[in-house]
């Protein structure tokens, strides 16, 4: 404990930029500290697009290990520094106003329940969070409404023992825009979900033709959902508009049909998303400047191969999947296509082009994602840094 106060301590002095680490979970904080409190560490944290994210309190007993030079740290700097010089934007947020001298944690629950914003919170004993409201609190507990997005049924209030939160995140993007949803009137409403070849097309079509937000499941055992809104349709595929977590324009998906396991039209998230999607008009911040909400595709030619030989021609990077169970899904650049086949040459994890590249059959790419945030910041630094 005594070597992570240590390092507390330093990082804050010199204004570091940190990853503080966790020993139990894979959840990484990336930020400046902005108070060490007798009871744990506030950081003002930062989003993968460089953003500033909201806060967060940490336990010091949590803490397993503060990173002030690394690879993810630079790259971090990097993007930081892009949010400003590219005019990125994000819901207005209030500093911090905590006295380091008191305790953190019951300041944060304090002012969570006067100004009744959303928070998450981690306990000890519990590998899932809780999203929702301070109802009251005494030394030893709190009174917290559960808000669900996924499921607006799920709103218990619990009572939970103080000494078992573990981590507190609060006036993030996502949780203030869950603030301002709570407000509205919002009801549960049944699931509405499609699946099978037909009824798949049929509310793909309908979806099109009205605007209509969807969430598309995929059939390869991943998980893996897609939100947004259809751009394109043909008979082997389809390009998705995606809207990301906290409502703005995610970039596009471009996926064959086979991989549609289900396509939704009414759920409690969707529901989430399209409030997001409103409150993020008001803000004007449905889609940052350095993305394109607005392309159009030629749904009579082969979608797959016409966005491969774009993206070669202009080195733009892109995520593949394919349905080869030996390929890992990769993010990178595609070479010319070639009797059905094509180099792919991917971005490693220390943020170098694997210059020998992949060979990739095209009929076997089920999933091509690009035009989203996180390709353009990898795709500006590698040629920033000449790599590209």
């Amino acid at each position: 404990m005594s070597e992570i106060m240590a390092a507390l301590q330093l990082a804050q002095h010199q204004a570091d930029l940190i990853n503080l680490y966790q020993a139990d979970s894979e959840v990484v904080y990336t930020g400046y500290i902005d108070s060490l409190a007798p009871d744990g560490v506030v950081v003002n944290t930062y989003d993968d697009a460089g953003l500033q994210d909201g806060a967060v309190f940490m336990r010091y007993d949590v803490v397993d290990e503060v990173e002030t030079m690394s690879e993810d740290l630079d790259n971090m700097a990097f993007r930081i520094a892009n949010a400003d010089q590219a005019g990125l934007s994000t819901v207005p947020q209030t500093s911090v106003q905590l006295d380091a001298k008191q305790s953190g944690l019951p300041q944060i629950l304090a002012q969570a329940r006067t100004t009744q914003q959303i928070i998450l919170l981690v306990l000890a004993d519990n590998e899932n969070y809780l999203e929702g409201q301070v109802q009251g609190f005494t030394d030893d507990q709190v009174t917290f409404q559960i808000f669900d997005k996924f499921n607006y049924r799920n709103h218990d209030t619990e009572t939970l023992d103080i000494a078992a939160i573990s981590i507190i995140e609060f006036q993030g993007n996502e949780l203030l825009l869950e603030s301002a949803y709570v407000q509205t009137d919002y009801r549960h409403q049944d699931d509405i979900k499609a699946t099978g070849k037909r009824a798949i097309n049929d509310t793909l079509v309908h979806a099109q033709a009205h605007h209509q937000l969807v969430a598309v499941d995929s059939a390869d055992g991943s998980g893996m959902f897609f939100v947004g809104f259809v751009n394109t349709l043909n008979a082997d595929s389809l390009v998705i508009n995606l809207v990301d977590m906290t409502g703005q324009f995610g970039g596009y998906t471009l996926c064959r049909r086979s991989l549609i396991e289900s396509v939704s039209i009414q759920s409690d998230y969707l529901q989430t998303v399209r409030g997001f999607i409103e409150l993020n008009q008001q803000y004007e911040l449905n889609v940052q400047p350095v993305l394109n909400d607005e392309r159009l595709f030629d749904g009579t030619t082969d979608l797959f191969e016409s966005q491969i030989r774009q993206a070669g021609n202009f080195h733009n990077l892109l995520h593949l999947t394919t349905k080869n169970a030996l390929l890992p899904t990769m993010t990178g650049y595609p070479g010319p296509i070639n009797n059905g086949h094509f180099i792919f040459y991917n971005v490693e994890d220390d943020h170098q082009l694997n210059r020998v590249g992949t060979l990739v059959e095209l009929d076997q790419v089920v999933e091509l994602s690009f035009g989203y945030m996180d390709a353009y910041l990898l795709e500006k630094r590698l040629k920033d840094a000449g790599s590209l």
